[in-house]
């Protein structure tokens, strides 16, 4: 029964990760199985506790900040429904990959997974953007996409590949990119495997630069001053300044929208109003998820009463929901994942395993920077892909410090 819960577990986890991209109800399904069969697992053990971690403590620390919200909620059951369904269940996730992945075949599997993973995307997003203008997993077109005999002629718009919006592609890219290019650019050994993972480095940079993105290249340009100053590699900065020059010398019509100001203006319309709904229980929130319902309240346009919307601010969205002390128990979380990766990195020897943390950890950074200017903690796939990298790193810094 235990080896039947370990397969359960493995495959479970396996499937997630590879389906996260394209197919949310998979995804869910899995997590669900992975959960049961750990839970299972561990009442046959008989031991229901985990390693302890600050991140482990602090992730349950969390969890615990969104119950106060639960009773001042004005929509007690929709509140409930998601505090189930998504803190509880992306926690229990979370317990579920650090406390199962527990050695260095088991973490390279999941990396691997989640390369392949890309590979699909990126032909995706890439035949979407040069062929059909529809991608092939979810017939989405590209955002913005003018057909040929449009009069004001033809756009190929920006790749989103399986997801709805170029936004949630780039953030999902981020966190795949990062892992794969510090193997790429940093692993002692010549191998195939390290070929592969320069070439679907270079295929996702690209695809990301097409997204045109703001937000992801801003944290994505400071990330790589800091891979460019930490090894040295003064040729990062020539290569960066070259991608950023690309639209303007090429004269590429995506130039004309870098430095448009529409959608910063809309986001700052969006956060004056989470900052009004934030005032009204600032300590502990008005109820977990019941932003989007709060939002079409108290919104002053004409779509006031009959339409929702986030606050293209996680961060913001969150001290909506659960106050200050919810907001404050995230931020715990993130300081001690960065904390335990910083002082990890130090004492690694592994080479390939210091560098696919390093990739993790930054492209955790750069998804937290969007997170600013967009939705990632509120979109399934995007929330559960974070999840999966803060855990998977867990596992890495858990395995290396046994085989230390």
């Amino acid at each position: 029964m235990l080896i039947a819960c370990d397969y359960a577990i493995k495959w479970s986890v396996c499937a997630v990760v590879f389906a996260l991209p394209f197919s949310k109800s998979l995804a869910e399904c899995g997590i669900a199985i992975s959960i049961i069969a750990w839970i299972s697992k561990k009442i046959l053990k008989k031991e229901m506790g985990v390693a302890y971690s600050a991140l482990n403590l602090s992730l349950l620390f969390y969890v615990l900040a969104c119950v106060p919200s639960l009773f001042i909620s004005s929509y007690t059951a929709l509140s409930l429904k998601a505090f189930i369904t998504k803190v509880v269940k992306y926690a229990a996730f979370y317990y579920v990959i650090i406390d199962t992945v527990d050695t260095k075949e088991m973490a390279t599997d999941i990396l691997i997974i989640g390369f392949l993973s890309a590979c699909v995307i990126l032909v995706d997003g890439l035949v979407q953007y040069y062929g059909s203008g529809i991608d092939f997993l979810h017939n989405y077109p590209a955002f913005k996409m003018r057909v040929p005999w449009d009069p004001v002629g033809f756009f190929r718009g920006f790749p989103t590949a399986s997801f709805p919006y170029p936004n949630d592609l780039a953030a999902w890219i981020v966190i795949v990119l990062f892992p794969a290019m510090a193997v790429a650019l940093f692993d002692l050994k010549k191998s195939m495997f390290r070929v592969f993972c320069a070439a679907l480095s270079l295929g996702l940079l690209y695809l990301v630069f097409l997204t045109k993105v703001r937000s992801v290249w801003m944290g994505m340009i400071l990330s790589i001053v800091y891979m460019a100053v930490s090894k040295k590699m003064t040729w990062l900065f020539i290569i960066l300044v070259i991608v950023l020059a690309l639209p303007f010398i090429l004269k590429m019509e995506m130039a004309q929208y870098i430095f448009q100001t529409g959608s910063l203006h809309d986001r700052m319309d969006m956060w004056k109003t989470g900052w009004e709904i934030f005032k009204q229980h600032p300590i502990i929130g008005n109820g977990v998820n019941t932003f989007f319902v709060t939002f079409m309240n108290l919104r002053q346009d004409e779509w006031k009463g009959t339409r929702g919307s986030y606050a293209h601010n996680c961060y913001l969205q969150m001290a909506a929901d659960i106050g200050i002390v919810g907001l404050g128990a995230f931020a715990w979380v993130i300081i001690a994942y960065f904390t335990s990766v910083v002082r990890s990195l130090k004492h690694m020897t592994d080479p390939f395993y210091h560098n696919a943390l390093w990739g993790l950890s930054i492209g955790v950074f750069v998804f937290l920077v969007q997170s600013f200017f967009d939705t990632n903690l509120y979109s399934l796939n995007l929330a559960i892909l974070f999840w999966c990298a803060i855990a998977l790193s867990q596992s890495i810094i858990r395995i290396t410090g046994k085989a230390s």
